[in-house]
């Protein structure tokens, strides 16, 4: 005797839940999008989690080699100017 198995959620339920959950993912997406602020450099952060950030007035870009640092004077950077991708100064002190 063959069984089947229904699963769980049908296709159209589980795109119903897609939808529904698409508005609160491009709410979160865009506040990562250059409009959050890190707390401890003070600079944009450009990625979820703010590992990197952009140094103002620049065209530096900066990551975190130690992300998880909450004082500024311990924080390291690895800065790269996005158009010559050469190694620019940035000091968060």
């Amino acid at each position: 005797m063959r069984r089947l198995i229904r699963p769980a959620l049908s296709g159209t339920a589980v795109a119903a839940l897609l939808l529904l959950a698409t508005p609160a993912l491009a709410q979160d997406g865009a506040s990562y999008a250059g409009e959050s602020v890190d707390p401890v450099t003070g600079y944009r952060c450009l990625t979820p989690f703010c590992d990197t950030v952009a140094l103002p007035e620049t065209d530096c870009l900066c990551q975190k080699l130690n992300p998880n640092e909450t004082r500024r004077d311990r924080l390291e950077l690895a800065c790269t100017d996005i158009k010559t991708r050469q190694q620019c100064a940035a000091s968060p002190n």
